[in-house]
């Protein structure tokens, strides 16, 4: 299964500005990493990105029992992303690996994430 989403970084990096806003979408360790960036707004788009994209993959939306928190996007060792599921959107994604892809240029972020069975 696979979910895509693409976002303007201004129309997220103006919403980021809303502590509220930032505290309903990412977590903690998210806003420590993108505020770390030298583009937070960047980040911040692309993992708002991979969640929403994450979602699509899994066939459901947020608002149906699963927070845009429950989806958390820490990264490796390696700066690639990785998607953590916690609270009822362990439940959604249990059973399931994740692959997931990050990209920015210019105006859009956009990001991708693949789903596939454990075996």
């Amino acid at each position: 299964m696979i979910g895509v989403d693409i976002a303007r970084i201004a129309r997220v990096g103006k919403a980021v500005e809303s502590k509220p806003f930032r505290d309903r979408v990412f977590t903690a360790e998210e806003q420590r990493y993108c505020d770390g960036k030298p583009n937070p707004f960047e980040s911040y788009a692309g993992i708002f990105c991979a969640k929403e994209a994450a979602v699509k993959a899994i066939k459901c939306g947020f608002g149906k029992g699963i927070m845009p928190t429950d989806i958390e996007i820490s990264h490796d060792g390696n700066g690639a992303p990785v998607l953590n599921a916690h609270g009822d959107a362990e439940k959604k994604f249990f059973g399931y690996c994740a692959d997931v892809s990050i990209s920015h240029e210019g105006e859009y972020a956009i990001a991708a994430v693949m789903l596939y069975k454990r075996t």
